[in-house]
């Protein structure tokens, strides 16, 4: 008779072997979702930037727009242009705000252009400027990089136009292309041919991009039409 021995023992993996997978496998898991965090904060950061390009040339668009008439006065009956205002930062022109009159409308509505020798309608007194946060009333100086906002001001009503707003600062220059370094008295006023604007913008949330990549400038030149 002939016997034969079943050898139904089943060889498995080893603690250690088991523990080594593991590893690894978290050493994956780990790298993949350092992979995911980081281009979703580059999106992020991507989206950030788009936003604060797009608030900076809508503003650039509305203060060329807006400067480029400064002075507009075809009934010359008072004087128009760049202001001064010792008494109120907002309404002063300098090298941190820009405030001017123009006589574009009588204010009656229609579609029509029609100065009337003043500037009291709508959109005639302008000033543009950057305040706190934190204190709407209180302009900032350029070079200072505390978080602002860039303000509109039409006739004593103040409108924010952008938000995160860290530098903004105005530069004179007469028909020679030369600095007019504080114009204040009006033949200095008078003698300004150009304005170059530089804009700083800012992202919302800094802390979640790269630090090189948290602001944005906007600089342009407004030739002024009325002059």
């Amino acid at each position: 008779m002939i016997y034969t021995h079943a050898n139904n023992s089943k060889s498995g993996f080893s603690v250690v072997e088991v523990l080594v997978s593991m590893t690894i496998l978290a050493f994956v898991l780990t790298g993949v979702v350092q992979m995911f965090t980081t281009t979703g904060n580059y999106h992020t950061a991507q989206e950030m930037l788009v936003t604060v390009a797009q608030d900076l040339r809508a503003a650039k668009h509305m203060m060329v727009y807006e400067i480029r008439e400064a002075g507009c006065n075809p009934d010359d009956l008072v004087r128009m242009g760049l202001q001064l205002d010792a008494g109120d930062d907002r309404l002063d022109t300098d090298s941190n705000s820009i405030h001017f009159l123009s006589d574009i409308d009588n204010g009656d509505g229609d579609s029509a252009f029609e100065p009337d020798g003043d500037a009291d309608d709508p959109n005639e007194n302008i000033a543009y400027y950057r305040v706190d946060a934190n204190n709407i009333n209180l302009v900032l100086n350029n070079g200072n990089p505390a978080v602002g906002i860039l303000m509109r001001n039409a006739g004593g009503v103040q409108q924010q136009v952008m938000g995160n707003v860290t530098d903004l600062s105005f530069t004179y220059f007469d028909q020679d292309n030369n600095a007019v370094g504080n114009p204040n008295n009006t033949i200095l006023l008078d003698s300004i041919r150009s304005v170059q604007v530089s804009i700083t913008g800012q992202v919302e949330n800094p802390n979640g991009v790269n630090a090189q990549n948290t602001t944005w400038t906007q600089q342009f030149t407004i030739k002024l039409r009325n002059t």
